[in-house]
Parts: structure tokens; C-alpha cells; sequence
């Protein structure tokens, strides 16, 4: 995720498994390699998942959100609070906007929805799990299986095609999936990037990107999708369309939306709007 101010320092957050390996050159070998690493941790993650994650115990009613939650980084002198008692829920099947001030917290929030970061105090809840009570591996099953991710900076491999980037996304989170190249074909086709299938990342658009990139987050139905300024990248044509596609994964597929914004054309696509600013929920309601 993008660093917002002093938020979230980068070295504070856990590797994801969408990396921006710009340094991978184009050949069959470093395809290969990608592919294979992304089996393998497709496959541990499976192993996490099965019989259960064993968090039966750590239910929650709550579908997503954060409750009485403190983040704090460095000590003494240097120590700074991201995030103060923050307590904020999101509905299923709803588009959040979360905007604010950089150094206000909100990447800090998306981080910890996205089982990236523990609070120093305080609860997470994430798919009426209560992630606290988890261990480092269940959040990472927890992430694989029910969130996608989308970034500012679109992350994708840039030695793989449109169209295995998104099988990619498939393969991690069911690594017996045999009709990943299908299934991704058909999200593309969704999209309208179905005639972009075999181009590189570096041949595709700043937009067609982030639709890919979309695509990717969207492989394997999670039923949450978190966006972190999916839109500051884009000219104002294709920053309408994400806001849209997001929309719409929200009125056709149900899914759960929230999205880190500076973006004002967000409010007219979100179900309500959340400001932060200085660690603290400033305004929070229903959109008009």
C-alpha cells in the first residue's frame, strides 16, 4: 500500500503477495519462477485452511471494521499515533469512502482490515472474525481466501502477461483451480480488456492497468475488497470507470468495498464517507 505520511512506515508492513517485481525480465524462466512461488505459497496457504482455521472460538457478529483501536509507532520523543480509539464497522455489501488529511490514519485502518497490521490495542474484525485472537499464518489464510487487494501503484508482474497476472490471482488462492486461465480470461472480457489478454503490463494503459489489476484482486470471489487510492494515478475517463467497476461489484456481486481516497468523485459512487483526521473518526454517515 501506498505510505500516507507517517501513517504507516513502509518497513512496519508485511510483504503481501501482490509484489511490484519491476526488476523480473521478460524471459520464460522468470515467468516460470513467478508462477512457481506463487503455487507454493497458494499451497501453504490451502494447508492453513484445512480442516478449518480453527477460529470457531473467535467469532465475532461484526462483518468488518475496527473497535477501540490504538496504533502507535517508534518510542519515546519519536513515537507517533496513527490511529487513536478509532471504532468504525462496515456493512456487508456497501462502498466505504475513508478520507482525511495525509498522516491521518486511513492507510493505517486499510492495513489493519487487511490483516496487515495488529492494533496495540483494540479489536479487528474481518469476515465476523475476531483477527486478534489469530496467529500470523490463519490472518495470512484469512487474506488469501477472503480479501483483494488494489493499489495506487497497480503491483502487477510486469513480466507476465494481462491475462496470467490474473490466473496468478486465482492460483494463490486455490492453487487447484485448473481453469484459472479461463476464469481470468473471463474477468478481463468483463472488464473490456478481453483484446489484452497477451500484453505486458508496460504495454497497457494506466488505466487498462488498474482494470487489471482489479481483475487480479477480484480472482477467487473474496467477498471483501479493499482499494487504497485505486484512483489518484488516472486521468479523470479511467478514473470513472474503477469507481464504477468498484460500484458494481458492490450492486451485482455483494461484495464489501472500502476504499482510501483524496478522490472527491468517490462520494457520488459510496453508500457513505468516513473522515479521519489526526488518528480520530472526525465525521462518519450515509451519503445523500
Amino acid at each position: 500500500m501506498s505510505q500516507e505520511g507517517c501513517s504507516v512506515p513502509k518497513k512496519h508492513l508485511p510483504s503481501t503477495v501482490y509484489e511490484d517485481v519491476t526488476e523480473l525480465p521478460p524471459s520464460r524462466t522468470a515467468r516460470n519462477r513467478v508462477k512457481r512461488a506463487a503455487h507454493s505459497a497458494g499451497l501453504a496457504v490451502e494447508d492453513q485452511l484445512e480442516p478449518s482455521l480453527g477460529v470457531d472460538e473467535a467469532r465475532s457478529s461484526r462483518f468488518l471494521g475496527v473497535e477501540g483501536a490504538t496504533v502507535s509507532f517508534g518510542q519515546g520523543d519519536a513515537r507517533i499515533w496513527p490511529l487513536r480509539g478509532v471504532s468504525v464497522t462496515f456493512q456487508r455489501g456497501t462502498l466505504s469512502l475513508v478520507m482525511g488529511p495525509s498522516g491521518s490514519g486511513k492507510t493505517t485502518l486499510l492495513s489493519m482490515l487487511g490483516c496487515l497490521l495488529s492494533p496495540d490495542e483494540g479489536s479487528v474484525f474481518v469476515d465476523d472474525v475476531l483477527v486478534n485472537q489469530l496467529s500470523e499464518t490463519e490472518k495470512t489464510a484469512i487474506r488469501q481466501k477472503k480479501i483483494g487487494f488494489v493499489f495506487q501503484a497497480f503491483r502487477l508482474f510486469h513480466s507476465l502477461s494481462a491475462i496470467d497476472n490474473v490466473a496468478l490471482g486465482f492460483e494463490l488462492r486455490d492453487p487447484k483451480q485448473s481453469q484459472r486461465l479461463e476464469m481470468a480470461r473471463q474477468l478481463l472480457d468483463q472488464f473490456g480488456l478481453g483484446d489484452k489478454c497477451n500484453q505486458e503490463p508496460n504495454e497497457l494503459s494506466p488505466g487498462e492497468r488498474q482494470r487489471v489489476a482489479v481483475a487480479r484482486a477480484l480472482a477467487g470471489d473474496p467477498p471483501i475488497l479493499l482499494a487504497d487510492e485505486p484512483t489518484a494515478s488516472l486521468d479523470a475517463q479511467a478514473g470513472r470507470n474503477i469507481c464504477q467497476i468498484l460500484r458494481n461489484q458492490v450492486d451485482e456481486h455483494g461484495r464489501t468495498v472500502v476504499v482510501v481516497s483524496h478522490d472527491p468523485r468517490w462520494r457520488k459512487f459510496a453508500d457513505r464517507t468516513i473522515t479521519l483526521c489526526d488518528g480520530q473518526v472526525e465525521q462518519g454517515g450515509r451519503n445523500l
